[in-house]
Order: structure tokens, then C-alpha cells, then sequence
């Protein structure tokens, strides 16, 4: 604690007004701490934890299903490219 600031106190008005502000700070520092044990105690709910794995799945449907679209793009392109590639070499290549 720093104690420069009592060296300043001259008044019994001054004496409250310290008072004042360490009882403010101290109920700062309380609902400091209850916000935190709030969220704590918010975060092992059931319905918390249930939106957390549903989440968690969404996540992992959304990539799977990224990776898939991006690997049948690239099957595709390579179908395309092979036939294109094979009518070419028989002689019935036409380009649009």
C-alpha cells in the first residue's frame, strides 16, 4: 500500500475522503473478482458446454466439407484436363 498518501492527510475531511476512496476501490476490486467468478462459474453449465461442442462440430463439418468441394474441384479440373488431353491425341479435339 502507499503510504505517501497519508503523509498528506491534514483534516478529519481528509481522513473520510481517503476512507471513501479505499472502500471504492475495495468494491471495484470486488465486482472485479465476482465477474470473474461469474464467467467461471458460466462456463461449466450444461447449456455452455452443449453450445461449445455444437460449435465445435459446425467447425468441423465447415472444414469437411471445404476440404471435399475443394478436392472434387481438383478431381474435376483433372477429369477434364485427361479428357481433353485423350481427344486431342485421338483426333477429336474440338475447342469451343
Amino acid at each position: 500500500m502507499d503510504t505517501r498518501r497519508f503523509n498528506k492527510l491534514s483534516s478529519f475531511n481528509d481522513i473520510k475522503l481517503e476512507k471513501e476512496r479505499l472502500r471504492y476501490e475495495m468494491l471495484l476490486a470486488e465486482n472485479r473478482l465476482m465477474e470473474n467468478f461469474h464467467s467461471i462459474e458460466n462456463l461449466f453449465t450444461i447449456p455452455s458446454l452443449f453450445s461449445r461442442i455444437t460449435y465445435g462440430f459446425e467447425v468441423a463439418q465447415n472444414v469437411y466439407k471445404r476440404i471435399r468441394d475443394l478436392t472434387e474441384r481438383f478431381s474435376s479440373w483433372r477429369k477434364k484436363k485427361k479428357n481433353k488431353k485423350r481427344k486431342s491425341q485421338e483426333g477429336y479435339y474440338e475447342e469451343d
